[in-house]
């Protein structure tokens, strides 16, 4: 697979996205980085390209705390056999400092296995 031209890693992790702005059902987390993420969602989805999107992930790692709050923007979107994917764009957000936390583990996790 080509290298992706991208300003930040992305790490694979899965997580329940809730985007009651977009979808009344949990979305999933498909991967995360500090400047954006990929969801999908098993239903058709209509999302507006120019809109900002507030939404809440529970990370698989980190049950017990409280979801991260991300203001989001859609990059892109691809609709397959029902499954709608969202390429989101990570806004200034609420819980930003969490995020940045939840990426560096990531990226130590991530350097753990590469020796």
């Amino acid at each position: 697979m080509a290298e992706e031209n991208r300003r930040s890693p992305r790490y694979p992790e899965i997580g329940r996205v809730i985007a009651t702005d977009l979808c009344a059902l949990p979305g999933i987390l498909d991967n995360i980085s500090l400047t954006g993420c990929k969801v999908h969602f098993p239903v058709s989805v209509v999302v507006d390209l120019e809109a900002e999107y507030m939404i809440k992930i529970t990370l698989s790692r980190s049950l017990e705390e409280a979801p991260l709050q991300l203001m989001c923007k859609p990059m892109w979107v691809t609709e397959n056999q029902g499954v709608t994917q969202v390429g989101l764009q990570i806004l200034y957000s609420p819980d930003d400092a969490r995020l940045r936390e939840f990426v560096s583990y990531l990226e130590e996790m991530n350097d753990d296995d590469d020796e």
